[in-house]
């Protein structure tokens, strides 16, 4: 998988601008402590500086943003459980409609190779039907913003 780079941001930024609506949250100083993560993990420099921590890595193939993090505690994930070891995916998107986000996905989690959870809006509906159609399944709920936000938790179990 090919990590997200300092010449790769414009482009990142520019594909999570087109899904504002349900990825408006996604900060310049996030997507940059993402890919200064991926310098230090996969040895290579970035020029950026953050004065955030974090932990997690930006894969950017095809067009296609895909951030995620490798839990290092056992977490609760709204009425799910995932163990330390285990993928939270947070976020992917993609510049196009042409199949590249589930190639990117599903080579994704071959890489991977563990137990992939993430959470979604349940009025996301587009992004269910991904989520479905791509061999995950929906495991439990969740709920965001003093609880009048819903969601849907899914898991992709790279065991089965």
């Amino acid at each position: 998988m090919i990590h997200a780079r300092d010449e790769d941001f414009v482009d990142i930024m520019a594909i999570f601008k087109k899904y504002k609506e349900w990825l408006g949250h996604i900060r310049h100083d996030y997507v940059q402590q993402m890919i200064m993560n991926n310098a230090k993990k996969f040895d290579f420099t970035s020029n950026f500086t953050s004065k955030h921590k974090g932990t997690s890595l930006l894969i950017f193939e095809r067009d296609v943003a895909l951030s995620y993090s490798v839990y290092k505690v056992n977490r609760k994930i709204g009425t799910a459980s995932a163990k330390k070891g285990d993928c939270i995916l947070h976020q992917i998107c993609a510049k196009n409609r042409d199949g590249s986000a589930s190639d990117v996905l599903q080579r994704f989690f071959k890489y991977i190779n563990k137990k992939v959870y993430l959470s979604v809006r349940t009025d996301n509906s587009e992004a269910i039907d991904f989520y479905r159609k791509n061999d995950m399944l929906e495991i439990g709920e969740i709920a965001w913003k003093n609880n009048t936000i819903p969601g849907k938790i899914f898991l992709y179990n790279a065991t089965t």
